[in-house]
């Protein structure tokens, strides 16, 4: 599909996103074990379903747009679920996630709690003029966002171990880390991704373990 945000584009999308929405219905069990972003994508991937192929996670507009529309289908079917008494799809990128009414219920002061924030990103992935008005640049932008709040600690909170594991992939000392600038942070990690590339006799759980940790 091309790089581009014509209007013929983002109705291919739109159209994509409704049949994902019915695909994602029959997969009940998979939420209801619970499931991760990456790992409903590589599902998807593959037969029957064949909705993305392998640039989806390529490219980092491919990505963004890939992200979107599965987010978008989500939000709807949280939705549909939600009035027709099934229970409450949680949406994370590491959880994703159908609670029972009765789960639901017991915990509804922590959904009170967590409400508007995920009101408002319901709001962002159900609106396509976010999808056609976000173009290679603004994804760019957002990625260095989100280096900059990996460098204040703004990202997540880690355990110790995952922080000690953080530091020895990315072969940083605690007293480096401590003064690390956005540039040196960035050089890490290409680097450490080039070591487990597979031209270097990498492998892919290395890989996705370098992506997982990206997130963090």
């Amino acid at each position: 599909m091309p790089l581009n945000n014509s209007s013929e584009v983002v109705d291919d999308y739109e159209l994509n996103a409704d049949m994902l929405v019915d695909a994602l219905s029959t997969m009940r069990d998979t939420f209801e074990k619970g499931t991760s972003e990456f790992a409903l994508i590589t599902t998807l991937k593959q037969p029957p379903f064949l909705f993305f192929d392998d640039d989806a996670l390529r490219d980092p507009l491919m990505l963004f747009r890939t992200h979107f529309v599965l987010f978008h289908a989500l939000y709807r079917l949280k939705v549909l679920w939600r009035e027709s008494g099934v229970g409450e799809l949680t949406i994370h990128t590491l959880n994703i996630k159908l609670l029972s009414r009765q789960a639901t219920t017991s915990d509804t002061l922590h959904a009170s709690n967590e409400l508007r924030e995920h009101d408002a990103l319901a709001a962002y992935y159900l609106s396509w003029s976010n999808f056609q008005q976000t173009d290679a640049q603004d994804v760019e932008g957002l990625l260095n966002d989100f280096w900059e709040k990996m460098v204040k600690g703004e990202i997540l909170f880690l355990t110790d171990d995952e922080v000690k594991d953080a530091h020895n992939t990315l072969e940083i000392t605690p007293d480096e880390h401590a003064h690390i600038s956005l540039t040196t942070l960035k050089k890490c990690y290409k680097k450490a991704l080039l070591k487990v590339h597979p031209d270097k006799g990498g492998v892919k759980r290395e890989r996705r373990k370098l992506s997982v940790l990206l997130k963090y």
